[in-house]
């Protein structure tokens, strides 16, 4: 039986009224949805294609509901992901140039998503914001460069589709991942051409992993 008919089921059963369902509220959010609250531990790497170097995600949170229509049996997921800021180093050109600089995912609206024949499919927009950059030259990265905080950033938005295949929503942990494009930076004075010569470009690589929350 798929999760969507599974799911539905559910929706049939709890549509009357809301109940608990280990431990977790389901509410009718109208006569013919039901929204069940879900809560996760996030983390996970991505890896820059141009320059290899993989950098830590999280730990983060994403929280909101799953959206079961009683009548289709349809799924969908709306849920806001929350991710502190990561640091980023790395070395060009055989090690002449190191670069370090903060690396912050903020998400421009919900993340949203459907579940279909076993398969968890989401879809975020995220500008990406870089702070705190230091380069150096044969040395560790303590040379500044300038940039005001929450100017530097993608010139239009990072588009994230991740896909889980073969899911159990019952499971503790869900791995979802994705290639994706990086934009151009803008208002990142000098640094707008290095950045986008060094990172920006498709082809990028994302890992996350949901983790439900030890009760």
């Amino acid at each position: 039986m798929s999760v969507a008919t599974q799911l539905k089921r559910l929706a049939v059963l709890t549509s009357a009224a809301a109940v608990v369902l280990g431990g977790v509220a389901v509410t009718p959010a109208s006569a013919d949805v039901i929204e069940i609250p879900v809560s996760y531990n996030v983390a996970g790497t991505t890896t820059v294609k141009k320059t290899g170097s993989t950098m830590k995600l999280g730990p983060g949170t994403l929280q909101g509901n799953l959206i079961i229509d009683d009548q289709t049996g349809s799924v969908g997921l709306s849920a806001n992901l929350t991710l502190p800021p990561s640091q980023a180093d790395f070395s060009l050109v055989s090690g002449l140039f190191r670069v370090k600089a903060k690396v912050s995912v903020v998400p421009l609206g919900p993340a949203t998503g459907t579940i279909a024949d076993g398969t968890l499919t989401t879809h975020a927009k995220a500008n990406m914001e870089i702070s705190d950059i230091y380069f150096g030259i044969l040395s560790a990265p303590t040379i500044p460069l300038p940039t005001l905080p929450g100017a530097c950033r993608t010139k239009t938005p990072v588009e994230l589709n991740l896909v889980a295949p073969n899911i159990d929503i019952t499971s503790p942990t869900i791995s979802l991942s994705s290639t994706y494009t990086i934009p151009e930076f803008n208002n990142c004075f000098i640094a707008d051409l290095a950045l986008g010569a060094l990172v920006s470009g498709p082809g990028n690589t994302i890992s996350l992993d949901l983790t439900a929350p030890q009760s």
